[in-house]
Order: C-alpha cells, then sequence, then structure tokens
C-alpha cells in the first residue's frame, strides 16, 4: 500500500546534489561520512533505541549533510473524533513513542540542528487497517480505523535537520 503523495512530499526536502541514502532498520553498514543526506522515512518511531540509529546516521553523514526524518502525526482528524479514539491510545502503539510526540527534541538530543518542521494531512483512499500499520502511518494498537466509502486523514510530519 501507498499514501498518494508521501512519497513526493518527502522528496521534495532531500537535497538534489550528492548522495543521498534511505535508511531501514535492516540496512547494512555502510562506509563513514559517504552520504550528503540520509532520509529516515516511517523509522524513527519503530525504533526501541533511537540513539544506536542516530549514532549510525552521524557516522554515515557527511560534515554539514541533512538528514530527513518522516513521522506519523497522529492527530484529531475527523475519523478519529467520530470513532472516540483518543491521542495517547494511538501514541501507545509505538515502540519509540517520543519520536512521533516530540521528533523535533529527539533530533536536538541527538545533536542535530533543526532546519524545519512541516506537518501535511494525505487521504487514504478505502484503507485497510493492516495496510497502515504495514507502512508504519498506525500504530500496532488494538485501536483501528474504521472502514469507510471515504478516505481516511493520516497525518505526517517532516523534519530537515542538519549534521
Amino acid at each position: 500500500m501507498t499514501i498518494p503523495g508521501l512519497r513526493e512530499w518527502v522528496s521534495l526536502a532531500v537535497p538534489r546534489t550528492g548522495r543521498t541514502v534511505r535508511l531501514t532498520p535492516e540496512s547494512r553498514a555502510l562506509p563513514s561520512e559517504t552520504a550528503d543526506a540520509v532520509v529516515l522515512d516511517r523509522v524513527l518511531p519503530l525504533v526501541e533505541r533511537p540513539e544506536e540509529l542516530f549514532d549510525e546516521v552521524r557516522r554515515i553523514l557527511r560534515p554539514a549533510g541533512s538528514l530527513v526524518v518522516v513521522v506519523p502525526s497522529p492527530g484529531r482528524s475527523p475519523a478519529e473524533l467520530r470513532d472516540g479514539v483518543r491521542r495517547r491510545d494511538l501514541l501507545a502503539g509505538w515502540p519509540c513513542r517520543t519520536a512521533v510526540e516530540h521528533p523535533a527534541w529527539l533530533l536536538a538530543a541527538a545533536d542535530f540542528a533543526l532546519l524545519g518542521d512541516t506537518r501535511a494531512v494525505f487521504r487514504v483512499p478505502d484503507p485497510d487497517p493492516a495496510d497502515l500499520v504495514a507502512v508504519a502511518a498506525w500504530p500496532t494498537t488494538g485501536i483501528r480505523p474504521r472502514r469507510s466509502a471515504r478516505p481516511l486523514p493520516v497525518g505526517f510530519r517532516r523534519l530537515v535537520a542538519r549534521r
């Protein structure tokens, strides 16, 4: 499942020059200082120990390299209000809850300078709850969005930082 428009929105923040690396939890070791930009697209909330991930990012990122982080931004969408979903219940299903609640703080604590923090809402037509969990757009809690004929609004934050 893909979220319409999300990949393009993430790409807008990635520098057009140099080498860009998209890290996943399964990424293999890369040589030190080889990337001009690193993208963590919906990875940070799934990692229990973000310190280790940030250590790896700092190691492979060249000096003054860019880091683009995309995290879900659960809010109070009309669908959540209709279903009586509480924000704290949505946040409880992420291994790294702080990555969803306070990603800017995590970046600052990891010694990255925050350059930008943008939010956007994307409409997912006919969402299957299992698919939303699989693409890290919804937490792994017992709370599931109700299937509906209307598109489900799913929020994200895109943070850009520099080493």
